[in-house]
């Protein structure tokens, strides 16, 4: 009965969208870079291509009980809950791409509403996943592998909070990450 009275379920349907773009810093090098991001062991199904891939969560809310895409994994907290799944995401670029290194980094659409980038979560680990900056310019390095082709699992996911009133999150959500891949200035 308290809970009911107190704290609504709020469900809400996920869709995560991965946009993965490959960029190289200087010209003429690296002519053939490319991303993909593919469903991971264990985890949710990625859909997409041409460098635009999407993760379903399913209906999720902040008391950790929805019913969440299979894959999903979910940990709660006093605060809300958080819903990840590993991903597979891919680099690769053509032998004769020879800069002084390369990094991946990831930040998020800065287009998308302040709620979905508020929600949005990407880690090494599902337990490490930590809220994403949005621009270029703060983004995380998260690889500095070489060789043509890297693969690295990496989990992405959505906080939910169990909050009521004002600051309760209700609908869905569709935060976007951006994965760039760059070779470096020799």
């Amino acid at each position: 009965m308290w809970l009911r009275k107190s704290l609504p379920v709020l469900v809400l349907f996920i869709a995560f969208y991965v946009f993965a773009g490959a960029t190289a810093v200087y010209a003429g090098d690296c002519d053939s870079m490319s991303i993909t991001v593919l469903t991971a062991s264990g985890g949710a199904t990625v859909t997409g291509s041409a460098g635009v891939f999407s993760v379903n969560f399913g209906n999720v809310n902040g008391l950790g009980i929805g019913t969440p895409a299979t894959g999903v994994s979910v940990s709660v907290s006093g605060a809300g809950a958080t819903y990840t799944t590993p991903v597979t995401v891919t680099f690769t670029h053509n032998s004769n791409c020879n800069g002084a290194g390369f990094n991946t980094r990831v930040y998020q659409d800065s287009t998308r509403t302040a709620v979905s980038q508020t929600a949005a979560r990407e880690g090494s680990s599902a337990a490490s996943v930590v809220s994403v900056p949005t621009t270029l310019a703060s983004s995380v390095i998260i690889s500095t592998a070489t060789g043509t082709t890297v693969t690295i699992t990496r989990y992405v996911g959505i906080f939910v909070s169990n909050a009521n009133g004002a600051s309760s999150v209700t609908g869905a959500l569709s935060p976007r990450f951006i994965y760039k891949f760059t070779a470096l200035n020799p």
